[in-house]
């Protein structure tokens, strides 16, 4: 029923409408046009940066004096002592040993002494005694430690010190 009503309100809006002088335009419908094409503009060409030759190779002529210079001095210095004569850091000498490949005198080092083994304590020789009875009584090394109350690095050192066969594992028999 709500329909009909409305019907009515539409139709009796169109005969106003028309009575009133009204007209029905119809409008043109969407038409697609692709965008116009891009224009990008020319590349301007790069200016060509005057040659100077002058300054530039007598820099260079002095950093190649500097540099024979320098690897005549490393060929007997190092480059802390070469480094105090010239006045320069070390940073920068490395620097030009690697550009000019050659490196620094390497004094020969002095041998290491030999480490002197000290007498072992009587202690030592009583825990070597008793380490020898418990592996004879078949005991591991675990054990060992346990009834000895010392720590695995200092048995292992008083095996090694008096040359004691003690395996990490049973022998197989």
């Amino acid at each position: 029923m709500q329909n009909q009503m409305h019907q009515f309100d539409i139709d009796s809006m169109k005969e106003f409408f028309f009575s009133s002088g009204g007209k029905i335009i119809v409008l043109e419908g969407f038409t697609y046009r692709p965008l116009p094409p891009r224009r990008h503009p020319e590349p301007k060409p790069k200016r060509a940066k005057p040659v100077k030759q002058e300054p530039d190779s007598e820099r260079k002529s002095r950093a190649k004096a500097r540099t024979a210079q320098i690897a005549e001095l490393a060929k007997t210095m190092t480059c802390g002592e070469a480094a105090k004569l010239l006045g320069e850091t070390k940073t920068a000498l490395w620097g030009v040993a690697a550009r000019g490949g050659f490196r620094f005198f390497s004094p020969p080092r002095p041998a290491r002494p030999a480490k002197v083994k000290a007498e072992p304590s009587q202690e030592d020789r009583d825990l070597a005694e008793k380490i020898i009875a418990l592996r004879d009584a078949g005991k591991s090394r675990c054990r060992a430690t346990v009834e000895l109350g010392i720590g695995n690095c200092r048995l292992v050192r008083i095996i090694e010190a008096f040359d004691i066969d003690f395996p990490v594992q049973k022998r197989q028999r």
